[in-house]
């Protein structure tokens, strides 16, 4: 049996004789061609590197044109006032596994020698989730200021991802059977809620961040031993990376980003 390489190169040889004796069957020749080059692995289109990926392989991604996907969660002006008010416009991807260094989106006119660069803001305000195309960068100086790698994409365009619709999730054992699977989809889970001083625990394994704008509807019960437990339904983006870990001092294997928590009455 062929392999399909040769079978994209066969094509290639049948496109080149048909233009020649057959010009009429120029498109559905070239369709043809097309369709054996999408099945090649070679040319299947690579999936965008996750935020925490450029940091882990800077030496790939440094210097050049990268598209990245962002769902985590954004820090910078939240509105038109803010952005008007903010002496500069960074704004950083906040990378829920942790990472030692980070990395923030900056307008085109940024440059990484210019003094002021950092006071240059986007036109909009930006928030995830989005795609985002643009020019990976280090600031050297920023680094050893920070102690720490610090880099940037320069952004050229900027475009709104829309979210797959929630699924729900009945219990922890579906998310721990395959981590990956579920790693940043968008999740209803519905579980208890641990909430005092550097605890934000669902069901004792999942960190739990609302959003800024997050919808929280209900009230938590109080107690006065600085414990509360509450069940709840969290809507949001899970964050399941294998052997990653989350959460104050990195204590949790998962992460939801919620954009809604309902406290629910027992």
């Amino acid at each position: 049996m062929k392999t399909t390489k040769a079978k994209a190169l066969q094509a290639v040889h049948l496109f080149l004789t048909c233009q020649i004796r057959r010009p009429q069957s120029y498109v559905g020749t070239l369709l043809a061609f097309l369709l054996l080059s999408c099945g090649s692995p070679a040319q299947q289109r690579k999936m965008a590197p996750r935020p925490a990926e450029l940091i882990q392989n800077a030496s790939t991604y440094l210097n050049r044109f990268v598209e990245v996907e962002i769902v985590e969660p954004l820090y910078g002006p939240s509105t038109p006032e803010e952005l008007a008010k903010v002496e500069y416009g960074q704004v950083e991807i906040r990378i829920p596994e942790g990472m030692n260094g980070r990395v923030s989106l900056v307008p085109e006119a940024f440059k990484v020698n210019d003094p002021n660069r950092y006071r240059h803001k986007f036109d909009r305000v930006i928030e995830s989730p989005l795609r985002v195309k643009g020019e990976f960068l280090q600031d050297d100086e920023m680094s050893t200021s920070e102690h720490r790698p610090v880099y940037v994409i320069r952004v050229s365009s900027v475009e709104p991802i829309v979210v797959a619709p929630s699924e729900k999730v009945t219990s922890l054992k579906d998310i721990k059977a395959d981590p990956s699977a579920w790693d940043r989809r968008q999740i209803v889970y519905e579980g208890v809620y641990e909430n005092r001083f550097e605890v934000s625990a669902l069901d004792k394994e999942i960190w739990l961040e609302p959003t800024r704008k997050a919808t929280i509807i209900g009230q938590p019960r109080t107690s006065t031993s600085g414990l509360q437990s509450n069940q709840v339904r969290v809507t949001g983006i899970l964050f399941a990376r294998p052997d990653a870990r989350y959460g104050h001092l990195g204590g949790y294997r998962f992460q939801i980003l919620a954009n809604k928590i309902e406290y629910l009455a027992r």
